[in-house]
């Protein structure tokens, strides 16, 4: 809660093959889409409070790649809530090769119904990356991450971080099966060996070498912890109250979710936590729900896509894992 860490350990393995590691609470996890609300939501309204950008901003008028396209009046605050209608995925890698090709090539993709979008995201790193003239991994580490204590967290991992890195997938067998109903190349170069210390996602790996907005972000249990106490709190000298704030207010309802800045409120994915409960998933099998209401976060980080992917596999797992915490709360706490 937001006084203390209440119950942290380690279970299971992080590496099964090709030799056993058992995982401890020091684990370095590839957070996947966490990656949203964690660092790239939170760089952009870094952005919003100096001034340097408004959500209102046609996403263009940052990307030049996006003027002239279909999407061009798209706005950050539509971005920022997955309210654009870009559609919710697609290979990059097999579409265009350089950044500006890439940006272009979403600029040019046909508009549907407002829905959960990675590609909503990638357009956000990009904007922090032009505004800032860094790398989203040198803008979130120096002037999130480092100033919150959160020392584990990064992009594009370090090799001194690499043994303490759990291993996601053997290959993007997953993605490559996904990515068969697109026009490959077939000279398209896939990842057979086991992955470990580079991003799961394709889009990341594939498009940006593991730093982008949808996702690429390593982090431990304890830093995710540092975040959400944070939010928990009402924010610090590093997020302020009224950027803190912005998390919890609901939006914007999209696929029947209301929608936060980077954040889905209330809903299934809470369990038995209040309605303002603010959520987030990761596709290599991790979670992150904050309450407010009930003065508790909890922060579960599997690699459960290792060594192969297993679809919905946590999605009975989750509601548990909500419900032991609150039962663990009540009859210790």
């Amino acid at each position: 809660n937001r006084e203390k860490i209440l119950f942290h350990k380690a279970f299971g393995f992080a590496i099964l093959e090709p030799e056993m590691q058992r995982m401890d609470r020091k684990t370095i996890m590839d957070i996947a889409s966490i990656t949203k609300p964690v660092a790239t939501a939170t760089s952009v309204l870094l952005l919003i409070e100096k001034g340097l950008l408004s959500p209102e901003e046609r996403v263009c008028s940052v990307l030049e790649e996006l003027k002239g396209t279909r999407n061009e009046q798209s706005t950050v605050f539509e971005l920022l809530t997955h309210t654009s209608g870009l559609p919710p995925w697609y290979p990059l890698y097999l579409a265009a090769k350089t950044e500006p090709e890439i940006i272009r090539f979403i600029g040019n993709m046909e508009k549907g119904a407002p829905a959960y979008s990675c590609l909503d995201y990638i357009l956000l790193g990009k904007i922090v990356e032009r505004i800032t003239g860094r790398s989203l991994k040198q803008f979130s580490e120096h002037e999130l991450f480092g100033p919150l204590g959160m020392e584990d967290t990064c992009f594009a991992p370090s090799e001194t971080l690499q043994q303490r890195i759990a291993a996601t997938e053997r290959g993007n067998a997953h993605e490559r099966e996904l990515s068969g109903t697109y026009e490959a190349d077939p000279a398209f170069s896939w990842r057979e060996e086991m992955i470990t210390g580079e991003v799961h996602d394709g889009n990341s790996f594939y498009c940006f070498d593991g730093i982008s907005g949808n996702a690429g972000l390593f982090s431990t249990a304890a830093d995710l912890a540092r975040f959400a106490h944070v939010l928990l709190s009402g924010g610090n000298s590093i997020l302020s109250s009224s950027l803190v704030e912005r998390f919890f207010q609901e939006q914007a309802e999209v696929e029947g979710e209301k929608r936060s800045i980077g954040f889905v409120i209330g809903g299934e994915g809470s369990g038995l936590l209040s309605s303002e409960t603010i959520w987030h998933t990761g596709f290599t099998g991790c979670a992150l729900w904050i309450d407010p209401v009930s003065d508790i976060f909890i922060v579960f980080l599997t690699n459960s896509v290792h060594p192969t992917v297993k679809p919905n596999i946590l999605r009975s797992v989750r509601p548990l894992i909500v419900y032991i915490c609150l039962d663990y709360l009540q009859k210790h706490c």
